[in-house]
């Protein structure tokens, strides 16, 4: 079997180079898979040891946000992560020749747009069971609309219904054996492309997620990403809608409390795995040829940790006490008094050596989960003046993170009024969502300004105000002299 996958991948995925650079293409008249199990096969994919496949998304993304603040060592810039410096000290040049040749994240990104419509040009011949051949076609969908998820957070502005219409978005392609024009779409036509993806595949779908293949498409994620899609359109009621409709099929949540051994710190968290972890909807990761994981990036130093995460009581100069179990379960420099040692701290939680170690990835696994579909239900309903529901998931949340017995749950009494409700929620969507490659959306959409701390020092170097186009990645030069319909986004 891992033979003929081999062969399939070399066949059908390795594919010949177009124009285009980005877009790789299927050799016209080449037909490799011929049954469903063929194709089953291919879409099953999640090999770290392939530089694609269809479970990687990006990396680097969040080192544009507030929840990256870098420490000395990335003084020390190499080729692969020069644009990362760029981008973090939001400089107008972000692709410089002697850095990356290309951009990975979007290249991976149109990977999974082009095998998708590879498979979908190809899968009719693979009649021999219809039903299989209907769920696959429906799980390329998924992965395809999240692609295009991603990208249109990334390379574009947030999704603005006054603009969006006219809004610069990225190309949609469908046909890229064609070579088609790569003429950017509007933002509006990427969303309603990712919407009608999403709703067209549900219903092809199995229900829940089968852990065993927990990079497979199934409802509950489906429902979960058009909840994301629905939320960064600031259509709340239809966010809230498919929340609840994949919280319907799979609501589980870790508790804290349970998932170590010994002292709460990373090296004793239980060994989870893509096969195990209850709370992930569907396995995505960075990128297995990243230049850097998420824990040399994604970095705090204590002063905004300990506002962030701010469940501890300080006991004395070196010794304090953690409720929020996720300050040294998700982080490392602490001591084994619970005081962090230095003045960075590190997220660590998703590498290998901490609550994925039952697995031997070179990647950080970035899924698709639980606690998002708890706090997107949460904003919809804070938002619509469902006040006392948006409460009792964020108390849910925090009952599953904190130390038993020392976190008293709030009420509408405590918190007051609807924007602060809502300002509640949004701060455990930052705690929760830490490390997901999710920050830099909720900042553009939530219109928050950003500095960062200049490397080595503690004090405030870079900044950008809100909604400034630096949040914005640029497109990489060399796409653009191969496809000079493509534009710029200004900087």
């Amino acid at each position: 079997m891992k033979n003929k996958l081999i062969i399939l991948l070399l066949i059908l995925v390795g594919l010949t180079s177009c124009s285009d650079n980005f877009l790789d293409e299927l050799p016209k008249g080449v037909i490799v898979a011929k049954t469903t199990a063929d194709f089953r096969l291919f879409l099953d994919n999640s090999d770290y040891r392939y530089t694609h496949n269809l479970s990687q998304t990006s990396s680097l993304v969040d080192v544009v946000s507030d929840d990256s603040q870098l420490d000395s060592i990335w003084f020390d810039w190499e080729r692969g992560t020069l644009h990362a410096k760029q981008l973090y000290a939001f400089e107008p040049e972000v692709w410089l020749p002697d850095g990356e040749g290309l951009d990975k994240v979007w290249k991976q990104n149109y990977y999974v747009s082009t095998l998708v419509a590879n498979v979908l040009n190809e899968i009719h011949i693979a009649d021999d069971n219809v039903t299989l051949q209907r769920q696959l076609i429906a799980e390329a969908k998924v992965h395809r609309a999240l692609a295009y998820l991603t990208l249109v957070n990334i390379y574009a502005k947030h999704y603005n219904p006054a603009t969006a219409e006219t809004d610069l978005g990225v190309p949609i392609v469908l046909n890229p054996t064609d070579l088609p024009s790569l003429k950017r779409n509007s933002v509006q036509e990427v969303y309603d492309f990712i919407i009608k993806e999403l709703l067209d595949a549900a219903e092809d779908l199995p229900q829940n997620i089968n852990h065993n293949f927990s990079q497979r498409p199934t409802q509950v994620s489906a429902y979960a990403i058009l909840a994301r899609a629905y939320l960064y359109m600031g259509n709340y009621e239809k966010a809230l809608e498919y929340s609840e409709k994949s919280l319907s099929i799979n609501n589980f949540l870790y508790d804290y409390n349970e998932i170590y051994t010994g002292t709460p710190r990373p090296e004793n968290l239980l060994g989870l795995s893509k096969t195990t972890d209850k709370e992930m909807l569907l396995f995505k990761t960075t990128l297995s040829n990243a230049p850097a994981s998420l824990s040399t990036y994604m970095k705090l130093d204590t002063t905004t940790f300990n506002k962030l995460y701010s469940g501890f009581t300080r006991i004395n100069d070196s010794v304090a006490e953690n409720q929020d179990l996720r300050r040294t379960l998700w982080f490392d420099k602490f001591t084994s008094r619970g005081m962090p040692r230095d003045s960075h701290v590190s997220f660590v939680f998703n590498r290998t050596s901490a609550r994925y170690s039952a697995d031997n990835a070179n990647f950080d696994y970035i899924p698709i989960s639980t606690p998002e579909m708890y706090l997107i239900r949460a904003e919809c309903n804070a938002r619509l003046g469902n006040l006392q529901e948006a409460l009792d998931d964020i108390n849910t949340i925090r009952d599953h993170r904190y130390l038993t017995g020392s976190y008293v749950h709030l009420s509408l009494s405590d918190v007051g009024g609807n924007q602060e409700v809502l300002d509640e929620v949004l701060l455990e969507r930052r705690r929760e969502l830490y490390g997901k490659e999710l920050r830099l959306f909720d900042v553009k959409r939530l219109g928050l300004p950003v500095s960062h701390v200049t490397p080595g020092k503690l004090t405030e170097g870079y900044s950008v105000p809100a909604n400034d186009p630096k949040l914005i990645w640029p497109i990489h030069y060399s796409y653009i002299s191969q496809n000079p319909e493509l534009e710029q986004n200004p900087r």
